[in-house]
């Protein structure tokens, strides 16, 4: 069974971040569920959102996370 979130998700390189309800896997075998209230966008954030290297899309980003 999935975990809905709310997650900004670029659709593609170059797209705007984009507030939407993505489904995540539940934890597995030693793994702990950690609820994170905010996330910062960063240079490396958008770097990827531009195009750098192979990041697959469509990508949740932000990975400063606080809460």
């Amino acid at each position: 069974m999935g975990l809905p979130v709310r997650a900004a998700l670029v659709q593609a390189v170059g797209g705007p971040f984009l507030l939407d309800e993505v489904e995540l896997d539940g934890p597995g075998v030693g793994e702990l569920r950690v609820r994170v209230t905010a996330s910062g966008i960063c240079h490396t954030d958008l770097t990827y959102r531009a195009g750098a290297g192979r990041f697959p899309f469509p990508a949740v980003l932000g990975h400063e996370g606080a809460g």
